[in-house]
């Protein structure tokens, strides 16, 4: 990419595309939800655009930078320095937000905090607290850990940190082979920085005990904590 006009046609692409899509997931989740398909497949459509975005972006800043490298690389890696922590809790919220318990109306419950989700942002949601209306970022739930509670379904979703000496591939393995899990239902598992240590959101099957599930991997040399700090 030599010219501004290049990346200016590359913007123009990437948001043609994503206007593209969004005409299909408002067409295709309107046609499954008349057909009252399945919500994994709504699950999965969600997922799709949520993570389009994030992508999008970084085709355009990568054509921004290939205009010049030097220049360009230097001022990207000072405005992510400046935005280090919404970037971060931009990039914990994907993961979260993925997740599709995630909705309005679903009680949370974090550390401290016990509310209803009011509204769901980029960056954090708005909680519906006994004390009023709280924004919580979502960093705050990578660093607690959380529960959430479906109104609907009253299925319950947690969030553990594991430490293991486990790859990643053994350890899924693993907890798959515990029937605590719901199936159907979505669970991720993301590696930390911090190796050894993983971060694993997952749905329990109505009337499970979640002791029963630690327990299980404590049995397996896998240590469990609320938080990532596990020398605390």
């Amino acid at each position: 990419m030599n010219y501004w006009n290049d990346l200016y046609v590359l913007i123009l692409i990437v948001f043609a595309i994503y206007f593209f899509l969004s005409l299909c997931f408002f067409g295709f989740t309107r046609y499954l939800k008349k057909r009252r398909i399945n919500d994994r497949y709504l699950a999965l459509i969600n997922k799709i655009r949520l993570f389009y975005k994030p992508v999008a972006w970084l085709v355009i800043i990568g054509g921004f930078i290939a205009l010049d490298p030097v220049t360009h690389g230097l001022i990207i890696v000072l405005v992510a320095g400046f935005a280090y922590k919404q970037l971060g809790n931009y990039i914990s919220g994907l993961f979260i937000r993925a997740s599709p318990m995630v909705v309005t109306d679903t009680l949370v419950k974090a550390g401290k905090i016990h509310g209803r989700i009011n509204r769901i942002g980029s960056l954090g949601m708005v909680l519906g607290t006994d004390q009023g209306e709280r924004w919580v970022w979502y960093n705050f739930f990578d660093k607690t850990g959380f529960t959430l509670i479906s109104n609907q379904t009253n299925v319950l979703q947690r969030a553990l940190y594991l430490k293991t000496d486990l790859s990643k591939e053994a350890l899924l393995d693993l907890v798959f082979n515990h029937p605590i899990l719901a199936l159907g239902k979505p669970t991720n598992l993301k590696e930390l920085p911090n190796k050894q240590i993983f971060l694993m959101h997952y749905t329990m099957v109505k009337g499970a005990r979640h002791e029963d599930f630690i327990n299980y991997l404590h049995d397996h040399k896998v240590m469990t904590n609320s938080t990532e700090n596990f020398d605390a």
